[in-house]
């Protein structure tokens, strides 16, 4: 249950997570709107009409059904990894939903694919290398991150500086 073992998984076992993911995805998207409205704004849901304890309900519902189908396929760590990383990843480089989305899908398909590999590559278990790959992975993000912050941080000192010069000399 700790790792599971991801690639003996049934082809029964796939189709039912399929069926599955796709009915709670299409739920999702369906109502997309008002599980993001009740996350961003709740007064503005609740001056809407819309019930939040009710549409809370639903949504860790649904999600509750996702993550036990999953954890009986991939083990307790890489479901956990897929659910936190790629969005702690996306949240260091965008600001919106979108991109952050974006993000994170590319984030996991291309870190579960050289997750993957390594644990071909490498002669390892698959779930836990997947799990340290994408812990190397948001690593290298963070410091991509604060170089990228530092860099943002000196270049606005800089501006803010010349601006002060300048004032002093108009003075």
């Amino acid at each position: 249950m700790l790792v599971g073992n991801i690639l003996a998984v049934s082809m029964h076992d796939v189709v039912k997570t399929a069926i599955l993911y796709g009915a709670i995805g299409l739920f999702h998207y369906i109502f997309r709107k008002n599980f993001l409205l009740i996350s961003t704004n709740p007064g503005a849901a609740e001056a809407k009409g819309l019930n939040i304890r009710l549409w809370d309900f639903l949504f860790y519902a649904s999600f509750g059904f996702v993550v036990t189908s999953s954890v009986a396929i991939a083990g307790v760590l890489l479901v956990f990894c897929y659910l936190v990383v790629p969005s702690v990843g996306a949240m260091l480089f965008a600001d919106h939903i979108g991109k952050r989305l974006a993000i994170g899908w590319t984030m996991g398909t291309l870190v579960s694919a050289l997750g993957v590999y390594f644990s071909v590559a490498l002669d390892l278990p698959t779930g836990a290398t997947i799990v340290c790959t994408f812990g190397a992975v948001l690593i290298a993000m963070f410091f991509v991150h604060l170089i990228l912050h530092r860099r943002n941080a000196h270049s606005v000192q800089e501006i803010v500086s010349v601006e002060r010069n300048r004032e002093r000399v108009l003075e």
